[in-house]
């Protein structure tokens, strides 16, 4: 058994103490994104690739629910009742889970109930790219903005123009919001 003193808790204190809180971020976000890809690819070799393109797609609408909970309610739940305010609240997400320069993309506003989102870099399909898997993986991204969607309360569909995966310069994603709040919104995680 490892007995741990004062000094040994200070020797690790001061040597997190040198990472900045970016680097930390920037550290978890690596592991998180390594261990998914691991992880999805073991699947794929278990369950072949359109049962693991169908899994993954549940899991990430699933998964986007609770990154968009999670996220509403560290912001205090701000209220999003038209285009400018899920602009930010999107644009938000991107950033903290998605952030430059692994992913560049930016909104544009279409009209009073629509946006496009313009996804000219992503880290995820270049690595699909790197692993040689490009014509059989699922791009995951719809599902998971579906489940932002949901955790919003708002019912909204999105229509994919152009792709980065289909050989295009950019991914273009034109987002239509139907309703702006269900009547009995999900509760909250």
């Amino acid at each position: 058994m490892v007995r741990r003193t004062n000094q040994n808790m200070t020797k690790k204190t001061d040597l997190l103490s040198t990472i900045s809180d970016e680097q930390r971020i920037e550290i978890l976000r690596k592991n998180w994104m390594s261990h998914e890809a691991r992880w999805q690819m073991a699947v794929f070799e278990a369950l072949g690739w359109e049962k693991g393109n169908a899994l993954n797609q549940t899991i990430i609408r699933e998964m986007g629910k609770v990154m968009m909970h999670r996220l509403m309610n560290a912001l205090g739940n701000p209220e999003v009742k038209n285009v400018e305010d899920l602009n930010a609240v999107c644009s938000a997400a991107m950033d903290l889970y998605y952030p430059p320069p692994t992913f560049v993309y930016h909104f544009e506003r279409l009209s009073d109930k629509s946006l496009l989102g313009v996804i000219e870099k992503c880290a995820i399909l270049e690595n699909v790219k790197k692993a040689g898997v490009t014509d059989f993986y699922e791009c995951g991204c719809l599902a998971m903005r579906s489940g932002w969607y949901e955790a919003l309360g708002m019912e909204a569909e999105e229509q994919l123009g152009k792709c980065l995966k289909k050989g295009d310069k950019t991914c273009e994603i034109v987002l239509k919001v139907n309703k702006w709040r269900k009547d009995n919104p999900p509760t909250q995680i």
